[in-house]
Formats: C-alpha cells, sequence, structure tokens
C-alpha cells in the first residue's frame, strides 16, 4: 500500500498523529484548574443543595415525636446515607461511627474550622474530577438534635458538633 498510495499512506499518518495530539490535549485540559464561571455554577448548585438538606433536616424536627423517635433516626439516616460522598455529617462527640469522622485532609480542615463554628470550602480534584467542597458548621441549635443524639444535651446555639460536608462536582457549562 505504502508504494502504491504513498499520499494515502502519508495521510493516514498524519490523521493518527493529528487524533493523538488532540486526544493529549483534551486529557491535559482535564488537569487545568476549573474558570471562575464553572466554580461559581458549583457553588451555586451547593448553596440549593445546602438549602435542600437544611429543609430535609426542618421537616424531619417537624415530624418526629418522642414516640416515633426511632423510625425519625432511620428516616434521617436513610438521607445521610453512608455510601453518599457527595453530602456527610462529620462530628467529634461519640458515639461516632467510622464514617462520622473525617475522611480526608479537606474534612479534617472542615471540621477544625466547624467546631469554631466557621464554614471552609475548596476547589480540589478528588477522584480525577474536579470538585467544589464546601463545610457548614453545625451546633446543637433545635430542641429535636437531642431526641436523636441524647450527648447534645441542652439547646445550645453556642456548642459546635460538627459540620456538614457537601461535594459538587465542577462541570464543563459548554457542553452539560
Amino acid at each position: 500500500m505504502t508504494r502504491r498510495h504513498p499520499a494515502l499512506f502519508g495521510l493516514l499518518i498524519a490523521a493518527g498523529l493529528t487524533a493523538i495530539g488532540l486526544a493529549s490535549v483534551a486529557y491535559a485540559h482535564d488537569d487545568d484548574m476549573p474558570s471562575s464561571a464553572q466554580i461559581a455554577a458549583a457553588q451555586d448548585v451547593s448553596a440549593l443543595l445546602a438549602n435542600e438538606v437544611v429543609a430535609a433536616l426542618f421537616q424531619e424536627f417537624n415530624e418526629t415525636t418522642p414516640q416515633n423517635v426511632d423510625h425519625g433516626k432511620q428516616a434521617i439516616s436513610l438521607i445521610f446515607n453512608d455510601r453518599n460522598e457527595d453530602m456527610r455529617l462529620v462530628g467529634v462527640l461519640h458515639p461516632l461511627r467510622g464514617n462520622d469522622v473525617p475522611q480526608d485532609p479537606f474534612e479534617a480542615t472542615a471540621l477544625d474550622h466547624a467546631m469554631q463554628g466557621e464554614s471552609f470550602s475548596a476547589v480540589e480534584k478528588v477522584q480525577g474530577s474536579w470538585v467544589y467542597r464546601r463545610s457548614v458548621a453545625l451546633s446543637n441549635f433545635h430542641p429535636a438534635c437531642a431526641m436523636c443524639h441524647e450527648n447534645f444535651g441542652p439547646v445550645d446555639t453556642s456548642r459546635w458538633v460538627g459540620a456538614l460536608i457537601l461535594r459538587v462536582p465542577v462541570k464543563d457549562q459548554k457542553t452539560d
């Protein structure tokens, strides 16, 4: 083929090299820090997610009574499923399960900030994908907290008990 059609063979080689080059550029682009617009979009999603989670918690507070507290614990545990890596609760008060403690450096730093009543956020690569991560400091802010968490004691909004950790993918806004 190379002797009969040298131009065709050269074109195939050039096309192959171009494809490899384009694939390399696309792969390298994945390593680039997301743009400020992409991060802002992820921050907006994170704010909506935080509002949804807080709404679910308040709904739980409204519906859980001393008579159905075990069912309430189970219901909210389904929302904060230990396999959900995008929405987690971490804390320091015992009794803690293995998934209730920080799982990586971001969560350790976020929990340190939360115990001072501060939020924390970062954009970082997790498992090969860019994500916006943030924490929301949590206090013992509602009487219903102590129904499920006896170790929290009476309402004390100045007593920080942990953090809500949220993770939102930072996506290319042009392709989604």
